[in-house]
């Protein structure tokens, strides 16, 4: 088989979001999941996923590309269905091994696995990917262990006062740290400071509109103090990122 471009990689990876999200009813999926093998659902989504793939191909010469990806897709789901955890790690597992099988599958009968190898290459010895990559995982658990540390008397102040009763999600204050100073960095980073007061301005409404009586307002006054800690750390994390780049 010729080598072709990457148009054929990104119409496999068209055809998996088709196959594996779009048009497998919610049903199919818990079915396949508790009964695996035995279920009719199961078959019927390896069909669906070898029919998507003819179609979007939609060239002779490549259904050994459309047996492969098939057969390796039967294969992984038949292993996912075997575990009973269906928890978002197991869920990314399996999506990675099935990207992982496209990739392999359109390196392997384009022959560009040379010209794939030489362009990670040349990527991964970029210093500013490093640097940006040190930079976002700076921003995640490291900086919330940060801030944490640092407002911990505020949050020993309120539990003790019993004003703290954890009516919240477990960790969703944490996870929203992370994510808003994710966001914030990339603002910054792609100059879009403006995005910056809107992100602000939002979370204001759906943090602190319900802690408007007086008996919250330390509750109100530590939420503040976390989030323009938050704020500033990753603005400020942006802005030595932009100077060490020039």
């Amino acid at each position: 088989m010729e080598a072709v471009n990457i148009e054929l990689l990104i119409r496999i990876l068209v055809a998996h979001l088709l196959s594996d999200f779009l048009f497998q009813p919610k049903l199919w999926a818990e079915n396949k999941d508790k009964y695996g093998l035995k279920s009719k659902y199961f078959y019927l989504h390896i069909g669906l996923t070898t029919a998507i793939l003819l179609v979007v191909t939609w060239d002779f010469s490549l259904y050994p590309v459309v047996l492969w990806i098939t057969g390796a897709h039967f294969i992984i789901d038949a292993i996912k269905s075997k575990i009973p955890n269906s928890s978002i790690r197991i869920f990314l597992v399996d999506q990675l091994l099935h990207l992982i099988v496209i990739l392999f599958v359109w390196l392997y009968f384009t022959h560009q696995f040379r010209v794939f190898y030489d362009a990670v290459f040349a990527i991964m010895v970029l210093p500013k990917l490093w640097l940006l990559l040190f930079f976002y995982l700076l921003l995640t658990m490291p900086s919330a262990v940060l801030i944490g540390k640092m407002t911990q008397k505020w949050s020993d102040e309120i539990e003790k006062e019993g004003k703290d009763k954890k009516t919240g999600l477990k960790d969703a204050g944490k996870w929203i740290g992370i994510i808003e100073r994710v966001l914030i960095f990339t603002f910054v980073v792609v100059n879009e400071l403006s995005v910056i007061g809107f992100l602000l301005a939002a979370k204001s409404i759906f943090r602190f509109g319900d802690l408007k009586e007086s008996s919250e307002h330390k509750k109100t006054e530590y939420i503040i103090i976390g989030t323009l800690l938050s704020f500033a750390l990753a603005i400020g994390v942006g802005l030595l990122y932009k100077l060490l780049m020039k």
